[in-house]
């Protein structure tokens, strides 16, 4: 779990509403911290924000809310990026073996998905990974 002492700051526009159920939304932002916080380095960053285009045809018939997670470790080794939502996977098991079961990150794709949206991982340039949580915005 997150020590009690550990803070990130957040960044949002006022007024930003998902449409989630909270228990699930808390499980998977929670877990995405918690991941940063193992397997990258302080400090973490929370930001959202309105999704800045439609990117798919779903998108253009609601609105989005980006959640991101974002760390500043070394990021994510390339050859692992398209793993790292796989159930049991472990970019570097020498380095995770007790650090968890690998099914973390799964579990957090999959509530997303239950809440009709989905995460994706990505390095920053310059160092660090990034995670975003979109989900579908309050109907006004």
């Amino acid at each position: 779990p997150v020590q009690d002492d550990t803070t990130a700051p957040l960044a949002a526009r006022a007024g930003l509403i998902v449409r989630a159920d909270r228990r699930r939304l808390e499980r998977i932002i929670v877990n995405l911290v918690e991941n940063a916080l193992k397997h990258g380095a302080a400090p973490v960053a929370i930001d959202a924000r309105e999704a800045p285009g439609h990117d798919t045809q779903r998108d253009a018939q609601r609105g989005l809310i980006h959640i991101g997670v974002t760390d500043s470790g070394s990021g994510i080794a390339v050859e692992h990026l398209p793993h790292v939502f796989d159930r049991f996977y472990k970019a570097d098991p020498s380095r995770s073996s007790s650090r968890g079961s690998g099914l973390g990150l799964a579990i957090a794709r999959e509530n997303a998905r239950l809440l009709g949206g989905d995460i994706v991982a990505m390095n920053v340039p310059g160092g660090g990974a990034r995670f975003v949580l979109t989900l579908p915005a309050a109907d006004s």
